[in-house]
């Protein structure tokens, strides 16, 4: 019956491709990136400034992605405690986002709190800026791709109705890597062994609070209490939160507000639209439960309201492509440095429980720094071109969360200053493909395109 289902579903969709492929060509360009997330956002304005007529397709109506459409509180780390190792197009964004931060000291790099309203203008300035055309509330639907394994176009649906885009390059950053799995990209999903995946975490803002009594309590005592564990702990002793985690990410966004990445939603799978429905029920629910325990646990909190959640829950982890080199946990190890990398990246390995490891722990200490493999201040390892190009396709890059690397190193690449870093990179070399007869991504110069994004200011030691 499955497999029946299965022939079913295959000769349902070559239907599909060829009333598809009548569609009338909508626009043309040289390149479309699809997502406006991070690396969505460096991909389009690099593409555009290197001269490539470039197209942004985003589902949402803001650019931003996690930061700003999900309320991700605050930028993971840009330096490698000693310097930036992300810079380029990603630090540009961050200066800007921090110039209107009053509360935000002028050389912070790593934590840096989030003021979503602002990052979504710097995301549109920036992209403006470079000359490539956004196109809101648009979503990716599927591709027309040739038997050469080279996709001619894109297929969306917005309010104008289904529309064909016609590319010589595609820059897939939409995270899941939908683009290229919709092409015939090879790919893996989550824990190749139990199939599990990060869980989900909806973030939120509360208001009305006294983040000077809120600093001086998470910074007492060499800052005891900045996760807030003990209180975690005091409340779960007390019957007062029902959460398994043991520790909460929280930002100090203004001197009233605070955004919070905190506690999870297990065992959804953001790559099907039931589970990932499911999940936002249960995100906004749970936000209710945590407001309580930071109002009765958090001095300066006593007052706190709910003023925001992310129209999408914060997702982690989904599929992952495979590249023409997949970036390992030894490679991360070691520090390799690789004679095509185009970023640098320094950020811990950062993959979250699920529920059944939870579960298996049953109350003993975690060994977190077993698992998270944190680098001296000044280390870092290179990221290549090659975990870019998917296999088998010869004319789509992807940059972002969804790039080639094994399960360990993605809980630490997938993070929003490596996003900017690897769309950069794309969306030059997406633009360099451009100018190839034979239009190519694995044909791309790669000391013109490393000696290029060091001359817009990446790190590439």
């Amino acid at each position: 019956m499955a497999k029946h289902s299965a022939v079913q579903a295959s000769a349902s969709r070559t239907q599909l491709r060829e009333a598809f492929s009548n569609i009338p060509c909508d626009r043309t360009v040289d390149v479309v990136v699809v997502g406006g997330g991070p690396a969505g956002c460096a991909a389009a304005i690099a593409s555009a400034r290197e001269g490539a007529k470039t197209l942004l397709v985003e589902r949402f109506a803001a650019l931003g992605g996690m930061g700003t459409i999900a309320l991700v509180p605050a930028f993971c780390p840009f330096s490698d405690g000693i310097q930036p190792v992300v810079r380029g197009i990603g630090m540009r964004v961050l200066e800007a986002m921090k110039a209107h931060m009053p509360l935000v000291e002028e050389d912070a790099l790593d934590w840096v709190p989030i003021d979503a309203e602002r990052l979504k203008i710097v995301y549109d300035e920036c992209v403006n800026e470079s000359g490539a055309d956004v196109l809101f509330l648009t979503h990716f639907i599927d591709t027309l791709v040739d038997p050469d394994g080279r996709v001619q176009s894109i297929i969306v649906h917005n309010k104008s109705g289904l529309q064909r885009i016609d590319a010589k390059i595609i820059v897939d950053c939409t995270g899941d890597a939908d683009v290229a799995v919709a092409a015939g990209a090879s790919y893996e999903i989550g824990d190749v062994d139990t199939h599990e995946m990060q869980p989900c975490t909806m973030c939120f803002v509360l208001a009305g609070i006294d983040c000077q009594r809120l600093r001086e309590f998470l910074y007492k005592d060499n800052a005891r209490n900045l996760l807030l564990k003990d209180s975690i702990a005091a409340a779960k002793a007390a019957g007062d939160l029902n959460i398994v985690e043991e520790a909460a990410n929280l930002a100090i966004q203004s001197s009233s507000t605070i955004g919070l990445n905190f506690s999870h939603v297990f065992d959804v799978d953001a790559t099907n639209a039931q589970s990932l429905s499911d999940a936002h029920l249960e995100g906004r629910k749970l936000i209710g439960h945590l407001t309580e325990f930071i109002r009765k646990y958090c001095a300066g909190c006593e007052n706190a309201i709910l003023v925001n959640s992310g129209v999408q829950i914060g997702v982690r982890e989904t599929r992952r492509v495979i590249g023409e080199y997949v970036l390992t946990l030894d490679d991360y190890l070691a520090r390799r440095t690789f004679e095509d990398e185009i970023a640098r990246n320094s950020y811990y390995i950062d993959v979250h429980l699920s529920k059944k490891s939870w579960e298996r722990a049953a109350g003993e200490t975690i060994d977190w720094d077993a698992q998270t493999h944190r680098y001296a201040p000044g280390e870092s390892h290179g990221i290549p071109y090659r975990c870019l190009i998917p296999h088998p396709l010869k004319n789509l890059l992807v940059a972002g969360r969804c790039l080639s690397t094994d399960r360990p190193v993605q809980g630490s690449t997938r993070v929003m200053p490596v996003c900017l870093a690897t769309g950069e990179a794309a969306g030059m070399a997406a633009a360099m493909t451009t100018q190839q007869p034979v239009g190519d991504v694995r044909k791309v110069d790669v000391n013109s395109l490393r000696n290029a994004l060091r001359a817009y200011g990446q790190f590439l030691p």
